[in-house]
């Protein structure tokens, strides 16, 4: 995959889930609910290898995280 620059579809799969934010708010707004996204597990695995192959070369923004 990393020669040919090449992902297969399934990696590119996700399901959206909606998680409510708050317990004590109104459950029916819209706003009370963040998306998060389930991978597939062989995608995870892929991505950890690469993560210890090449993860000193790579950085992120501390935004791009939730707390």
């Amino acid at each position: 995959m990393l020669r040919h620059s090449f992902v297969p579809s399934d990696f590119r799969f996700g399901l959206i889930k909606p998680v409510l934010k708050d317990k004590n708010g109104d459950i029916t707004s819209t706003d009370m609910y963040r998306p998060i996204t389930l991978t597939p597990v062989i995608s995870k695995l892929f991505e950890s290898v690469l993560l210890q192959l090449y993860g000193d070369f790579l950085t992120s923004d501390n935004l791009q995280f939730g707390i």
